[in-house]
């Protein structure tokens, strides 16, 4: 009998308390088992609450594409136009998620021009993995589109990684990213204090640790702005604040690269 998603997650916490010499000597694996377990539940509650924005811009997705951290591919759905689309990587390093990816790749119609590779966001990782599978040469701009999905919250060292995304953009290449960011705190800026000081006491009772790393006090549109600086900035910039006065607001939207 397969395990429901519900099952498994059972079973890593009953793992952790009758057998945590496992856990200690197989920790790396344990905790990349035991969050996609956690993410096979959530992260179909997560898509389902994404902001309705995020839809229309995947629908406009074309040529060829990064997809940074996919998961199990709740969301993968979104590219709704797959004909548009000449190859897609994803970028996940959780290979425990690999096969629902897959599938969900296969469901949204993008079956063969899906290639799953396992490795993390940052330049170290992904351009090795990238060059195996020969679409990546030193030096090269190659994707038309780079998608970050709640995914920047949890990356180590975000400035660094969104830096090595943007060296990766062809010019007049579209950022879209859908990402919960930092409450301000400040109501002419669309915050409010309750949600901050929320934001804070989710942190400090461990929520990073629960949810693979992930960081609910960061500023990921300045990290965004600040990147193309070199470049004079970037060509376009629509992106908007939605659910401001939440604990978890997200910005939504596209960034353009100058050509």
């Amino acid at each position: 009998m397969q395990l429901t998603a519900s099952n498994r997650v059972l079973g890593h916490i009953q793992t952790a308390i009758f057998h945590p010499l496992t856990l200690c000597s197989h920790f790396t694996s344990y905790k990349e088992k035991a969050f996609a377990s956690l993410w096979a539940v959530s992260g179909v509650i997560c898509a389902k609450d994404t902001p309705p924005p995020l839809a229309a811009i995947l629908a406009k997705s074309s040529g060829v594409i990064l997809d940074v951290g996919p998961g199990a591919g709740h969301q993968i759905f979104r590219f709704s136009n797959p004909e548009k689309i000449s190859a897609i990587y994803g970028a996940e390093p959780g290979v425990s998620m690999h096969a629902a990816l897959r599938k969900r790749a296969e469901q949204a119609g993008l079956g063969g021009k899906y290639h799953v590779l396992s490795c993390e966001a940052k330049l170290e990782s992904l351009v090795p993995a990238l060059s195996k599978v020969g679409v990546l040469k030193p030096g090269a701009t190659v994707f038309d589109e780079i998608v970050c999905i709640r995914v920047l919250c949890g990356v180590p060292e975000p400035d660094a990684v969104i830096k090595g995304l943007y060296s990766l953009l062809k010019p007049g290449g579209r950022m879209v990213v859908c990402e919960h960011v930092i409450n301000s705190g400040n109501s002419t800026k669309g915050g409010t204090k309750v949600g901050r000081i929320l934001q804070k006491c989710y942190m400090r009772i461990g929520w990073s640790s629960m949810m693979g790393g992930c960081e609910l006090t960061r500023d990921t549109m300045t990290s965004l702005r600040k990147v193309a600086t070199k470049d004079g900035g970037w060509e376009e910039v629509d992106v908007e604040l939605c659910d401001p006065y939440s604990t978890i607001p997200h910005i939504v939207g596209v960034l353009v690269k100058k050509r």
